[in-house]
């Protein structure tokens, strides 16, 4: 492993320089890297300190970032508008107030503001990162390679502007580097995390053009968002284009950088178990403890294989750093797994999904379950105790042949709950329950969980409906993994107007700006988000007015006038509280 290429971004938002060497300081980064950032006019920036990126002037928020030259002799930089602009370049001392000053004054009259507060070049002592303690970004060119493939556009790595291109490392095996110390002469870095990307990746850095939706590429063909690696330097030292990068036998260090998290990380198998009906139970070690630090019953695993596939499997238990998920073997992502031996590692991610035992056992609440559907059930009921309210519990499952091993251990469980508990099971070799079967179980419940293929949820709607639950106390769990082309699915929806509560400008969306989310970010506005793929429910906003859709449907659920904007378009004009 080496150091293929090595770049700097004297000014944050702005293009990169190649260099061939740079010094870097314990806590952070290469000399020069990210010295000084433009606010972007939505708040007040003060000199000398970090601050968040959404403070800034950033490439996700205005693309023509991408058509300004940029060199430097840190502290000296040069930075030149675009061509059409007209301007002459301009060099300041990015280490004098009144440098930055009049380089602020050059910068806003090319870059338009996003605010009323006044604009500023301000500098950090250590760079003005978008991670307060990761200086470094690593970038792996193998991986650019196999999203080059999936797109079927060959991307340059500086679209995802690291400090350094790796060589010696095959595509995704970056993230094997988290929680670890590397060695690059003096320098040590702590690989702390990986880089969840923002839309500013769909730049083209040569031709400056926006070409490929580089967060809908990730998370549609590899079920995340993440690309590159985050480090901390903990050891001063100089790095050189060319030079040898060894792992550190001593990684205490980067333990204690490390934060808890549900990003891709590789899963060791250490158990695989053959069931009955052709299911597979597979034990997972994850070596950061991370599923533990965030796991509720009922969420799942997303594993993400190379090809690129990936799909969703309920975790059924958690014993501490290990972790189960039980896989039919029926497609070509289960069919992988189930090829699992003790000793593979898996590329994984989570606990994903808001589907937990918390928010949908509550007072009389029935599973409905059919097949390998059973997993979801079982890992709701593993947090049954801790569910408030829950006052009965009914199990109705369907199943070709007698009760299997998942089905026999969900009953057990349920059966162990002290509150009165109804089990059904019918075998479907004897013939399928009707819905009018299906609504006499369900009669009088405050909550269903509907979990099994397309047939039998729609099935179970049916007998739903004709039970009189009301939609908002229906949860489905989907087992479908998003489709590449969402684009061609978003054609469907008309023009419409979306307005925010928080006052800031409205604006009309149109089927080319992509999901809700993807909309909002490229009006400068930031909310909340992680997988981008409708499983987390981290992009949850308030609707006050108006109606959506969903091209694809979500798996996380949400409240009653509440939206997944990474996944949603809107059916009508909307206000959202934001």
């Amino acid at each position: 492993m080496r150091i293929e290429r090595l770049f700097r971004f004297p000014v944050k938002g702005l293009p990169a320089e190649e260099i061939t060497s740079a010094a870097v300081s314990a806590g952070g980064g290469l000399a020069g890297d990210r010295a000084v950032a433009l606010g972007n006019g939505s708040t007040p920036v003060a000199d000398g300190q970090w601050q968040s990126c959404g403070s800034f002037t950033a490439l996700k928020n205005d693309t023509r970032l991408q058509q300004w030259l940029v060199s430097s002799a840190p502290p000296f930089i040069t930075v030149t508008a675009p061509a059409a602009a007209g301007a002459a370049p301009l060099t300041f001392d990015s280490s004098d107030a009144g440098g930055r000053s009049a380089a602020a004054d050059y910068m806003a009259a090319h870059i338009p503001a996003q605010g009323s507060h006044a604009r500023t070049l301000v500098a950090a002592s250590h760079g003005m990162f978008d991670s307060r303690l990761s200086g470094i970004s690593l970038i792996n060119p193998r991986t650019v390679e196999a999203l080059s493939r999936a797109a079927g556009v060959e991307l340059d790595p500086l679209r995802y502007r690291g400090n350094i291109l790796l060589d010696g490392v095959p595509a995704f095996g970056e993230f094997e580097l988290i929680g670890k110390v590397l060695r690059i002469g003096d320098a040590r870095i702590a690989i702390t995390k990986s880089i969840e990307r923002c839309p500013a990746t769909s730049v083209n850095p040569s031709t400056t053009q926006v070409d490929v939706n580089g967060p809908r590429l990730l998370a549609s063909h590899f079920g995340h968002l993440h690309c590159g690696i985050y480090g901390t330097v903990l050891d001063p030292g100089t790095l050189q284009a060319g030079a040898e990068i060894h792992i550190d036998s001593n990684d205490r260090d980067a333990l204690e950088l490390v934060p808890a998290k549900r990003t891709p990380r590789y899963l060791e198998v250490v158990e695989r178990r053959q069931l009955d009906g052709g299911a597979v139970e597979i034990s997972l070690r994850d070596p950061h403890g991370w599923i533990a630090a965030h796991d509720e019953a009922g969420t799942h695993l997303r594993v993400h294989l190379p090809d690129p596939l990936w799909r969703n499997y309920t975790i059924t238990e958690v014993r501490q750093d290990v972790i189960s998920i039980a896989v039919r073997t029926a497609g070509t992502v289960s069919q992988a797994m189930a090829r699992l031996q003790p000793g593979d590692r898996l590329l994984a991610s989570g606990p994903h999904g808001s589907m937990t035992a918390s928010r949908v056992l509550h007072g009389s609440t029935a599973l409905l379950t059919a097949g390998i559907g059973i997993t979801p059930a079982l890992g709701l009921l593993r947090g049954a105790e801790q569910a408030p309210g829950l006052r009965e519990l009914r199990l109705f499952h369907v199943e070709r042949g007698s009760g299997g091993e998942l089905f026999t251990r969900a009953a057990a469980l349920a059966r162990s709950l002290e509150l009165p508990a109804r089990i059904s099971h019918v075998d479907s070799l004897e013939g399928r329950p009707t819905a009018a079967r299906m609504a006499q179980a369900i009669d009088s419940c405050d909550s269903v969980v509907v979990c099994g293929p397309a047939g039998f949820t729609q099935l179970a709607l049916d007998a739903c409906q004709l039970a009189g639950i009301i939609p908002q106390n229906i949860h489905r769990e989907t087992f479908a993994s998003p489709a590449a082309d969402l684009g061609e699915l978003l054609e469907q929806y008309a023009p419409a107007r979306i307005s925010c509560s928080s006052g800031a400008a409205g604006f009309t969306w149109r089927p080319q700006d992509g999901t809700l989310l993807e909309a909002l970010e490229a009006q400068g506005l930031n909310p909340k988000s992680s997988c981008r793929a409708g499983a987390c429910g981290e992009c949850v906003l308030t609707l006050r007015r108006g109606s959506v859709g969903y091209p694809l449907e979500p798996s996380a659920r949400v409240e009653e006038h509440q939206i997944l904007a990474c996944m949603a378009a809107p059916a009508e004009d909307l206000e959202l509280q934001l």
